[in-house]
């Protein structure tokens, strides 16, 4: 007996707070790839503003970490 081929996992949306974010960036009535491709730059943004200064912080030269 053949299983029928699996569906492939849904994708990964971007976070609500990115999503809103987006919403409220562009016009009203902006096409939903438009909105998501928007939330997950701003949501990787964010995420390599939050790792730059992690990163500060650990650096001996800057008074971190050693």
């Amino acid at each position: 007996m053949l299983t029928p081929p699996e569906s492939p996992p849904p994708a990964e949306e971007p976070p609500a707070w990115a999503v809103r974010q987006a919403l409220s960036d562009l016009p009203s009535g902006s096409e939903t790839s438009v909105v998501t491709a928007l939330a997950w730059h701003l949501a990787d943004a964010a995420a390599e503003r939050f790792q730059e200064r992690h990163d500060e912080y650990d650096d001996p030269d800057q008074g971190g970490e050693a």
